[in-house]
């Protein structure tokens, strides 16, 4: 009971994000159908115990996995990266840990019962009406995003489970107190410096670059010079949008809907109160409780008396400090936001009334009613928009499933065109641009379309693949219009390029080469001939003077002896070298900067403890991976 406990403490911080995430973003975990028993269907890569992992679903993580990245990084996403060999077998293995996981676990019998289930659903501000749970509107966001309650439900309980088995293991982990001094100290440190540039034309008259070497250089990189084969393509998008922009929805259903749903556009009544707080706990002794009680009584009877005095009671009596502070005001509240015995007192009084002692589980509460807002409702025309919004979103769900199957038979049954599929769903026939396998842009960066669009059958004979689905709700058709195969450039074509590079990669070694004759120069402490800067402090954050690579070499080199000397290349070709003449340490510890280090450095200590028990657990299964199981996109 001792790990269920810590898990359910920690449940509203970690499993209520993923929760949020899961309804946010894209629900992009699968089911625990999925997940514990492998799906069938195109062929098992790996096996974890009795469960598989197919190559669809593999597919489908490779392809979650990138969105993610491409999401997190931005313009500094490069596709080519989840095109390795190297990233799916990290993908593959963190399916082969996560299932082991959750056998064990299973084996565990970390379940989650109903009435914890409930419980989270119940927390869940999406799935709530006026401010309790609703089921209809649980229901109505899980349809809009492709689950049922099913699906959903068995997700929370492998989120469930997954915390139950590593959060023992998260929650173990601290770090050392004299480490994380060590470290902040470090961190905090300064150091005098002045540098010195060694040009790039300081080599330059000793740069030699033949058409031989450039020519060498050619023959010997190939593969550098040779252009991927491109296609150009024709495709079709079948999504909820494009099939709402379609939906016609009629001023009968605007008005009925906005009738039925006339909460949803408004603001419930909300009531404002302030309230005396006499602290009791719900698991004090009777003897505790009844003179807390007694303490608030006869507060309450000096109110009936001279209600005026009730802000000075508040900010002397009050043992609530946040209220108290604002002569006990607690502001405005709907229902649901109160515990029930505070809420049914307040919503059952009159304006200026003074009501207590009301008996709640954190005390007894001498409440006065400040004031009432009515409930408000926007007009139609402000929310007709949303609403005609929501009846073709509604709408849409209804025909897409008809809509996708009549598409995918279309675009099967007239292979050699996208045309009759466009005509039936009033989609346009859309035209790419030029583009290679490991590059394409969206959609056709999704593995499985790239896959059967990039694949020697589609590229021969022209015709349509299936409907694949890119993403929930969004079916892509595509055919191949235009094909470029592979094509090494000629040298004529290179050459210039390859000059420059080979300029450049002379410039850095002569370079190099000279300020490593010019360090050991200065160890011996001849300075002569060189013109330093004026001194300057800096720390270890890159700057005008440092960027990441000097930092990294300033404060790497060491200062046992000083001055101190080092160097490294700049962006512009150039290199610095750097005199260190002082270390300056910190006067005191940043206290917010030891509280970043200590979370930084337990959050890799859990990471790696998280990663060792990961490995510990996969380790006892019994785990077959086949050996092309990385082969492909």
């Amino acid at each position: 009971m001792t790990v269920l406990e810590a898990i359910r403490k920690h449940a509203k911080g970690w499993l209520a994000k993923v929760i949020l995430a899961l309804i946010a973003i894209t629900f992009a975990l699968f089911g625990m159908d999925s997940y514990m028993n492998g799906d069938t269907r195109g062929g098992v890569v790996a096996e974890v115990g009795d469960v598989g992992i197919s190559r669809e679903e593999l597919t489908r993580e490779i392809q979650a996995q990138s969105d993610r990245m491409r999401e997190a990084l931005g313009p500094a996403f490069d596709p080519a990266v989840t095109e390795t060999a190297n990233f799916r077998k990290q993908v593959l293995d963190s399916l082969v840990e996560r299932k082991a996981l959750l056998q064990n676990a299973q084996k565990l019998k970390f379940l989650a019962p109903d009435a914890y289930i409930a419980s989270v659903l119940a927390q869940i501000p999406a799935f709530q009406q006026d401010g309790k749970f609703s089921q209809q509107r649980y229901e109505a966001v899980l349809r809009q995003n492709g689950r049922t309650p099913a699906q959903f439900e068995n997700e929370l309980r492998q989120a469930f489970m997954l915390e139950a088995i590593t959060s023992p293991v998260s929650l173990a982990a601290f770090p050392s107190g004299t480490s994380l001094a060590q470290i902040a100290r470090l961190v905090a440190q300064q150091r005098e410096v002045a540098w010195v540039d060694l040009p790039v034309s300081a080599v330059a008259s000793q740069i030699q670059v033949t058409p031989a070497d450039v020519e060498r250089y050619y023959t010997a990189n190939k593969d550098e010079f040779t252009e991927p084969e491109q296609i150009r393509a024709e495709y079709l998008v079948l999504d909820m949008a494009s099939v709402a922009a379609g939906i016609a929805v009629s001023e009968q259903a605007v008005t009925d809907y906005y009738a039925s749903h006339a909460a949803q556009f408004g603001q419930p009544e909300q009531r404002s109160a302030s309230h005396i707080l006499i602290a009791a706990d719900k698991n004090a002794d009777a003897a505790s409780r009844a003179k807390a009680k007694a303490k608030a009584a006869e507060l309450a009877q000096t109110l009936q008396k001279n209600p005026q005095r009730f802000a000075e009671l508040a900010r002397t009596q009050s043992q609530d400090p946040g209220s108290a502070a604002q002569d006990g005001s607690l502001g405005s509240f709907g229902r649901g936001m109160m515990v029930k015995s505070f809420e049914d007192a307040v919503f059952s009084m009159k304006p200026n009334e003074i009501r207590g002692p009301v008996e709640s589980d954190f005390g007894y509460h001498i409440i006065r009613l400040d004031g009432i807002q009515a409930a408000q409702t926007a007009p139609l025309a402000e929310v007709r928009a949303a609403v005609v919004s929501e009846l073709r979103k509604q709408q849409a769900q209804k025909a897409f499933a008809d809509l996708a199957d009549s598409f995918s038979n279309l675009v099967y049954e007239n292979a050699q065109s996208l045309q009759p599929a466009a005509a039936a769903a009033k989609l346009t026939v859309q035209q790419s641009g030029w583009m290679a396998a490991k590059t394409a842009p969206p959609p056709f960066n999704h593995a499985a379309l790239s896959a059967a669009l990039f694949s020697p059958e589609s590229v021969k004979s022209r015709q349509n693949t299936e409907a694949i689905e890119v993403q929930p709700g969004t079916l892509v058709a595509a055919r191949v219009a235009e094909y470029r195969p592979a094509r090494l450039r000629p040298l004529t074509e290179v050459s210039q390029a390859i000059e420059t590079r080979l300029r450049t990669e002379q410039s850095m070694r002569l370079l190099e080469q000279k300020a490593e004759a010019t360090l050991k120069a200065l160890a011996k402490g001849d300075e002569a001939g060189l013109n330093w800067s004026a001194f300057q402090i800096v720390g270890r954050q890159p700057s005008a003077v440092l960027d990441a690579a000097g930092a990294k070499a300033v404060f790497r080199v060491s200062t046992e002896k000083l001055p101190a000397y080092t160097g490294f290349a700049r962006p512009d070709g150039s290199y610095r070298i750097v005199r260190v003449s002082r270390v300056l340490d910190a006067p005191a510890l940043d206290p917010m900067l030891l509280s970043s280090i200590e979370a930084g450095v337990t959050q890799a200590q859990q990471r790696a403890d998280m990663k060792a028990m990961a490995a510990l657990i996969t380790a006892g299964q019994k785990v077959k991976i086949q050996p092309n199981a990385i082969e492909g996109r």
